[in-house]
């Protein structure tokens, strides 16, 4: 008898301790499984990847006021083909580079129009007597744009997340130019002439000039099996503008009878994208 209550004594007595041993057993595996699917989870967000875009820019605007710019210089659209090296410094935060090429129809203008420009005086007839260069591209031309960007990942779904981007880039822009002699109707006045579209300053240019711009892009990143879908709205605001300028030189005593600058106005586009990540 007194063995048996001895044996009930020890069994009540050690029952908290074995109940307390497997809680904390419990506890201390549950930590584990949830320190194991974290690193999991976490190892299921990429620090770097890379993008490959196709996106087609349309300006709200022309690249001046004026008829006659606006003709010499490629349409104000832009298709781009570009690369982009993206790297993750936080879960949802990182930056990215884009590299490509932008793609700009070929200006209204094939042939030099003097109906369209203003000539050294008014009311007055003028042709072209010789036509000594003709400089810059009057077909498809193709631009070189960087862009740096930082981003932001919102995870939507499982599969998919929404990527807001905003950056500051450039893309680089050739000059047009004509030389030529012009020939005042009825007259013997004749004027060397220089016409130049895209230059910075009044009487200055360099043979290839760069446009800057901030840019936003809306991207909704779509996941697939080993990559992912891209597709994107985008707007893009130009810092500086692309202007023309022109001179007529008098042939007898060289002095200048006119020259004029006309400054570009500040484009603005939308756009829309769509690309693979990998």
């Amino acid at each position: 008898m007194k063995k048996n209550i001895i044996l009930f004594l020890i069994f009540a007595l050690t029952q908290p301790l074995l109940a307390q041993t497997a809680i904390e057993a419990s506890e201390v595996q549950q930590s584990v499984e949830a320190q194991n699917k974290g690193k999991k989870n976490k190892s299921k967000y990429k620090r770097i990847w890379m993008d490959f875009q196709v996106a087609q820019h349309f300006g709200l605007s022309g690249w001046s006021k004026d008829t006659y710019v606006n003709d010499g210089l490629p349409a104000n659209m832009i298709t781009d083909i570009r690369a982009v090296g993206n790297l993750l410094f936080f879960e949802n935060m990182g930056m990215s580079l884009d590299l490509g090429l932008g793609i700009m129809p070929a200006p209204k203008m094939k042939s030099l129009d003097l109906e369209k420009i203003p000539m050294p005086y008014n009311n007055t007839k003028y042709y072209i007597r010789n036509m000594w260069y003709q400089d810059g591209n009057e077909g498809i031309s193709t631009h070189f744009k960087m862009t740096l960007n930082l981003f932001g990942k919102i995870p939507i779904s499982e599969k998919l997340d929404f990527m807001p981007h905003f950056g500051a880039g450039f893309i680089t822009m050739g000059r047009r130019e004509y030389g030529l002699l012009l020939k005042e109707d009825g007259s013997n006045m004749q004027y060397y002439t220089n016409y130049v579209w895209n230059c910075k300053y009044e009487g200055q240019y360099s043979p290839e000039s760069v446009l800057g711009y901030l840019n936003a892009r809306l991207n909704l990143k779509y996941k697939l099996k080993k990559s992912s879908l891209l597709f994107g709205l985008e707007y893009s605001w130009f810092l500086n503008t692309l202007n023309f300028y022109g001179k007529y030189t008098n042939t007898f005593n060289a002095n200048v009878e006119r020259s004029f600058f006309v400054k570009g106005n500040k484009m603005n586009m939308v756009g829309v994208s769509v690309g693979i990540s990998l």
